[in-house]
């Protein structure tokens, strides 16, 4: 059978998720579910419709063309989607593109040939390609023969993870292609981390400790700053403590944007978390203190 996903985008040119110009990779479902996530279109492993009303010029072709009355003026994210069939019908004739589908099915062979296309501006820039999402190891099977692939064109392998994998078939598939981890340390008390996460964080540190003792890789932890849930003293005091008793000295800060909040109304999602203000200078500085032994990027 062949092997096939889905993903939400790829993005190529990009220059913050790994070294040199790179080729994104983001894929569709996560294990994890956190309330603040930048990328909500990445949660769900299924294919979703998104409506973007900024862009709607209502002209209810839609209306008309749906067959399963699915789309209602009068309903908050104006499709109901416990009666919607993802047939596209609506997609087709929307003249502003207002709906899309949230998720494209790829192949490893032609996902394989877009990032080739580029493969000249990772060779110039010591670039290469980075797996994000979403979880990319949410899709292990599909990930591994991806990964197999990229190293027979001698392409740079990142791979950035929430941690929440098994561990075993992780080692054996998918780590003896890999070049560089970003590994997501978000929560260092595991019920808080239950809370805003959905699951526990014991799985997560138990693999972080693990990849850290085989030293065979190299590892960057990354902390994502959010506003009154990550980034309080005491979760960050203790993430800190945490990582130099690992003997860990490099760090990614990861600043909030509160745009993702639009991401999610437009697949039909009110989100529990909804803090609406970017990272101030005060608590940056804040943080910084926090962290002033590590390594830390400019965030």
């Amino acid at each position: 059978m062949e092997n096939i996903t889905l993903l939400v985008d790829i993005k190529r040119n990009a220059l913050d998720d790994g070294p040199g110009i790179r080729t994104l990779i983001f894929f569709k479902g996560c294990p994890l579910s956190c309330v603040w996530c930048q990328n909500p279109e990445a949660k769900s492993p299924n294919k979703e419709l998104s409506f973007n009303k900024n862009i709607c010029r209502e002209c209810f072709a839609c209306i008309e063309e749906c067959n399963q009355n699915a789309i209602d003026l009068s309903y908050e994210f104006r499709i109901d989607r416990t009666k919607c069939n993802l047939c596209g019908r609506c997609i087709e004739v929307c003249p502003n593109s207002a709906l899309k589908f949230v998720g494209q099915e790829y192949r490893i062979k032609d996902l394989v040939n877009i990032i080739l296309k580029d493969r000249i501006f990772f060779q110039n820039s010591g670039g290469g390609v980075t797996l994000s999402g979403g979880e990319p190891l949410y899709h292990i099977n599909y990930v591994k023969d991806l990964v197999k692939e990229l190293k027979k064109e001698a392409i740079h392998i990142c791979i950035e993870t929430c941690g929440y994998y098994n561990r075993e078939k992780f080692y054996e598939l998918i780590l003896p292609y890999l070049d560089l981890i970003y590994f997501d340390l978000k929560i260092f008390d595991s019920e808080l981390h239950r809370k805003y996460c959905n699951v526990s964080n014991e799985r997560i540190l138990a693999n972080f400790e693990d990849l850290i003792k085989k030293k065979s890789i190299k590892i960057v932890p990354r902390i994502p700053l959010i506003p009154k849930i990550t980034d309080t003293q005491d979760n960050l005091s203790k993430l800190a403590d945490y990582l130099k008793k690992l003997n860990v000295r490099k760090i990614i800060l990861l600043s909030y944007n509160p745009l993702w909040i639009s991401k999610s109304l437009m697949i039909g999602i009110t989100p529990k978390y909804d803090y609406s203000e970017f990272l101030d200078k005060k608590n940056k500085e804040r943080i910084k203190l926090i962290f002033s032994d590590f390594e830390i990027n400019d965030f």
